[in-house]
């Protein structure tokens, strides 16, 4: 197996108040389909450049170290991420 790190990135709009008991929910079971107790999750920070260091933007908002038998294997997976459902991403990195 191989391991991969699915990096979540936000969308450009908010999981709407309504819906937001609903995506934590999707989520918990989006971790336990992974076999995560937790994923991880961020909020806030800060960005360091050779120029200096700024504020986070934001847009990564969590992080998941998984295995796979293939890079295929662990997209499929990934195309049903919950936070594609507002415009997010996962980035499929394969750890070498």
């Amino acid at each position: 197996m191989a391991s991969f790190i699915f990096i979540y990135r936000a969308g450009p709009d908010p999981v709407p108040a309504e819906l937001v008991t609903e995506n934590r929910a999707d989520w918990q079971r989006w971790n336990t389909a992974l076999h995560e107790e937790y994923g991880i999750r961020t909020a806030g920070g800060r960005t360091v450049t050779p120029s200096g260091v700024t504020d986070y933007d934001g847009d990564v908002r969590g992080a998941s170290m998984v295995e796979f038998d293939s890079l295929e294997a662990a997209l499929a997976v990934a195309t049903d991420a919950p936070n594609l459902r507002f415009g997010g991403s996962v980035d499929v990195l394969e750890e070498r």
